[in-house]
């Protein structure tokens, strides 16, 4: 599979199933930027992913990083339709982010994965760490775009002790977004 930034295969590592993430050249940019800016942001990524699992943040493990690649343990499921308790076990997830100051920065349901009952996050490739509130909430704004139980996320994000603040400022990225189109 491939994206903007990477492209995304099955390996295995030490005989176990496994995701190889490579950061692909942009031809487009300088050579030695494109190489410091890929070489950052799988660093950066790696990290943070790193930080979400000790934060209690369902997410793949790093096992291996290079320059431009992350080999990280294989999830198996699906992504979640979203109805009422995939939404809060979503909310939940975000607020543990937030709590670290994790921004993911693509919070959607194309980022989770359901598998027996358990709910995780990937693919950290636009995350960033921030204890700013403007940051969190536009997280959870982006969420908010992409379901239809938004009461039963914002109820799994009431965990997270800033939340009431985070949920003003999203009315204020609200009217910004809905009058910049």
């Amino acid at each position: 599979m491939r994206g903007a930034e990477a492209k995304v295969s099955k390996t295995k590592i030490i005989g176990l199933a496994a995701v190889l993430k490579s950061r692909i050249p942009k031809n487009y940019r300088v050579k030695e930027l494109d190489k410091k800016l890929r070489i950052e942001r799988t660093r950066s990524e790696a990290k943070l992913l790193s930080k979400a699992k000790l934060a209690g943040v369902n997410c793949p493990t790093v096992l291996k990083v290079n320059e431009f690649e992350i080999v990280m343990s294989f999830v198996q499921g699906q992504r979640p339709g979203m109805d009422k308790d995939e939404s809060k076990k979503a909310g939940f997830l975000l607020a543990k982010l937030h709590q670290a100051d994790i921004i993911h920065g693509d919070f959607t349901p194309a980022n989770l994965i359901e598998h027996n009952g358990q709910m995780y996050v990937i693919d950290f490739g636009l995350g960033f760490v921030s204890n700013d509130i403007e940051d969190k909430a536009v997280d959870v704004f982006t969420m908010l775009r992409s379901i239809s139980e938004k009461d039963a996320f914002l109820a799994g994000y009431a965990s997270y002790a800033k939340a009431k603040e985070v949920l003003v400022r999203v009315k204020n990225v609200e009217g910004r977004v809905r009058y910049a189109v």
